[in-house]
C-alpha cells in the first residue's frame, strides 16, 4: 500500500499536495478503442487493472479519428473564467498531409470532442500556438503554407468565443512578405487589466538570408495585426517562446546558434519596440538530434508569475541542457524583468549521469503560483531509447522541486508510425488552473503510431491537523475508479469514530454528504452512487471525496463516467 503523506512546515501548516513517483509502478497495456471523427472520448476503464492503482495516473487519447497518420506538436489552455474548459492543438495528418487539429472539453478534460481548424488562404497548416484572454475566449495562431518554403505562406490567428466549440475566421497576423519562410510561432495575450490588457502577441522566427525573431500585435482582439518588428539584435535565433508579465511587460525568449545561447528581449510599449538583448543562459546546443532521430531544441519554455502574490512577475525558464553527459531539464528564474538569472536548478529527479536522455520541457504557472514543469523522459529505458512522460513542481518559486511523476502509463516508441514530420514533433504542452489541477498533453505511440495523449495526475495526499501528529484517518483508493456506477469507499479510523464523507466537484461545489461510524476494529466503508443530495445522477468528471472525523482528514480523487 502506497502511503502519502504532507510534512508539516513552518508553524504546523501542512505543505502540499506532494506528488508522488509512479516509476515503479507497473503499466496499463490495453489499447483505447477507436471513435468515430467528432464524437467525445473518454478513459478506458479496464476489466482488470493489474498493479497500477489507476486512482493514481490516467491516460486517454483526445484525437477521435480512425487513421493511424501523425498527431505531434501540442499546446493546451485553459479558460481563466471556467477550468473544465480546456482547448488543445496539435499537427494534425490525417488527411495525409499537415493540418491542425483541435479538441475541446468542458468537464476539466475528462471526455473531448475534435476536429480540424480550417485556414482557406493555403492548404497546408502547422505549428499552432494557443492562449486565451481575460474574458475567457481562446486565439489558436498556426502557419500556414502552399507547399515549401518558397511558396507563399503565412501566419493566422482563428478565435473562439465558445469554448473551442466554433472558430471564427482565420486573420493573417502576417502573411506573403516575399523571399521569407515564417515558422516557429507562438501566441500571448495580456491579461493584466492594465493599459495594454488583451493585447494579442504573436512571435514567430522568420527565416530568409538570416534568421530573425519578429512580433506582431493586435489590439482589438484579434480582429487586425500591425507591422512586424524586430526583437532579436542578431540573426542565427530560433524558437521563440512570448509571456505577458502582471506590469504588461512582454518578454520574448529563443534560442541562438552562435554561440548557443537562451537570450531574452522585453517590450514596455505594447509590442511596439524592444530593448536590448538579455542572455539567460548558455546551452550545449541550440539544436541537435538525439537516439531515435528525435530533433530536440535548447528552447526556452518560459511563464511568468501573475497570481499578485509574493513572487509576483517572477519569470520561469525551463531548458534542456548537457552537463552530467545526457540530456537534463534545467530551470533559471528571475526577479528583475529578465536582467539577471538564478542558477541553474536541476528539475528531473533521475540519477545524475545515467545516460538517459530528458527532452521537450514545457512550463506553466498556475493560479496559486505554483510551478509545474513536463518533459518526456527516459530514465525507465536504459538503453535511451523509450520515453515516458513525467511531470515535476515547485513549490517555493523554483528553488526545489517535489519528486517527480510519471504521468505516463505505458512508455513509448518514438520511432512509431514516424514516416515524416520529424518523428514526435518539437514541443507538448501544459496548462494549470491549481497546483493540484495540471493538464499535459503530448505525443503517445502505445497504439503502434502518433496520437495526441492527456491525463489526470492525481494530487491525493493524507492530511495533517495544524499543529499535531499525523492523521489517524484513512481513506483508501475509491473502487472502482472510474467508476459507472457505485463507488466504494473504505476508511480506517479510530474505533467507534463518527466519520463525515463529502464528495464535491472540482469547484469544491458539496455535491454529497454521507455519514458512517467505524467500528471497532476501525474499518468501515460507504457507497457514493454517483448522485447528488437530490437523487439526481451527477456528470461526468472528477470529483474529490473528503473524510473528516473531526481530528484529521483524508482526501482522494475519483472519476465518474455516465
Amino acid at each position: 500500500m502506497l502511503t502519502l503523506v504532507v510534512r508539516p512546515a513552518a508553524g504546523g501548516r501542512a505543505e502540499g499536495p506532494v506528488p508522488f513517483p509512479l516509476a515503479s509502478l507497473d503499466p496499463l497495456t490495453g489499447a483505447d478503442d477507436v471513435l468515430a471523427p467528432g464524437t467525445s472520448r473518454v478513459p478506458d476503464v479496464p476489466d482488470a487493472l493489474g498493479d497500477l492503482p489507476a486512482w493514481q495516473v490516467m491516460n486517454w487519447r483526445i484525437n477521435a479519428d480512425l487513421t493511424t497518420e501523425l498527431q505531434n506538436e501540442e499546446q493546451v489552455a485553459v479558460n481563466p473564467l471556467d477550468p473544465d474548459n480546456l482547448v488543445a492543438v496539435w499537427r494534425d495528418f490525417r488527411l495525409g498531409h499537415r493540418r491542425v487539429g483541435v479538441g475541446y472539453t468542458f468537464d476539466g478534460g475528462i471526455t473531448w470532442h475534435d476536429s480540424l481548424l480550417e485556414e482557406p488562404s493555403y492548404p497546408r497548416h502547422s505549428d499552432p500556438g494557443i492562449t486565451t484572454d481575460a474574458d475567457g475566449n481562446f486565439y489558436v495562431v498556426i502557419l500556414s503554407y502552399t507547399g515549401n518554403t518558397s511558396q507563399p505562406n503565412g501566419l493566422f490567428v482563428l478565435k473562439s468565443e465558445d469554448g473551442g466549440v466554433t472558430w471564427g475566421d482565420a486573420v493573417p497576423a502576417i502573411d506573403q512578405v516575399p523571399n521569407v519562410f515564417e515558422d516557429k510561432e507562438l501566441i500571448a495575450c495580456d491579461r493584466t487589466g492594465g493599459m495594454f490588457d488583451g493585447n494579442l502577441y504573436v512571435a514567430w522566427a522568420r527565416f530568409g538570408s538570416v534568421t530573425e525573431i519578429m512580433n506582431v500585435t493586435s489590439a482589438d482582439g484579434g480582429a487586425s495585426f500591425g507591422s512586424a518588428v524586430h526583437v532579436s539584435d542578431e540573426d542565427g535565433v530560433q524558437w521563440p517562446c512570448p509571456v505577458v508579465g502582471p506590469d504588461g511587460t512582454y518578454y520574448v525568449a529563443w534560442v541562438n546558434y552562435w554561440p548557443s545561447e537562451i537570450r531574452i528581449d522585453r517590450s514596455l510599449s505594447g509590442g511596439a519596440t524592444f530593448g536590448t538583448d538579455t542572455t539567460v543562459t548558455d546551452v550545449y546546443a541550440a539544436s541537435t538530434t538525439i537516439n531515435g532521430g528525435i530533433l530536440v531544441f535548447g528552447f526556452p519554455a518560459m511563464d511568468c508569475d501573475i497570481t499578485g502574490g509574493s513572487l509576483n512577475g517572477r519569470l520561469y525558464v525551463a531548458y534542456m541542457d548537457r552537463v552530467w553527459g545526457d540530456f537534463d531539464i534545467f530551470m533559471r528564474f528571475s526577479d528583475d524583468h529578465g536582467m539577471s538569472w538564478s542558477a541553474p536548478v536541476r528539475v528531473n529527479d533521475d540519477a545524475i549521469g545515467n545516460g538517459c536522455d530528458q527532452f521537450h520541457p514545457w512550463t506553466c504557472v498556475s493560479a496559486d503560483g505554483v510551478v509545474s514543469v513536463v518533459f518526456y523522459d527516459r530514465r525507465n529505458d536504459p538503453s535511451n531509447f523509450l520515453m515516458d512522460v513525467y511531470l515535476a513542481q515547485s513549490f517555493d518559486g523554483g528553488l526545489t522541486f517535489e519528486p517527480n511523476v510519471r504521468v505516463t502509463t505505458v512508455s513509448s516508441d518514438p520511432t512509431a508510425g514516424s514516416s515524416r514530420a520529424g518523428l514526435i514533433g518539437e514541443y507538448i504542452g501544459l496548462a494549470a488552473s491549481s497546483s493540484s489541477r495540471v493538464h499535459p498533453v503530448w505525443t503517445d505511440t502505445r497504439e503502434g503510431h502518433q496520437d495526441v495523449y492527456t491525463s489526470i495526475v492525481d494530487t491525493t495526499f493524507v492530511g495533517v491537523p495544524d499543529g499535531g501528529a499525523l492523521a489517524t484517518l484513512h481513506l483508501f483508493p475509491p473502487s472502482p475508479n472510474p467508476s459507472r456506477g457505485d463507488a466504494l469507499l473504505h476508511l480506517l479510523a479510530p474505533a467507534a469514530r463518527a466519520v463525515t464523507v463529502t464528495v464535491c466537484d472540482v469547484s469544491g461545489r458539496l455535491v454529497r454528504e454521507l455519514r458512517v461510524v467505524s467500528g471497532t476494529d476501525g474499518t468501515c466503508s460507504v457507497v457514493w452512487d454517483g448522485a447528488d443530495g437530490a437523487g439526481e445522477r451527477v456528470a461526468s468528471g472528477v470529483y474529490f471525496v473528503r473524510a473528516a472525523d473531526g481530528a484529521s482528514t483524508a482526501t482522494a480523487k475519483l472519476v465518474h463516467l455516465r
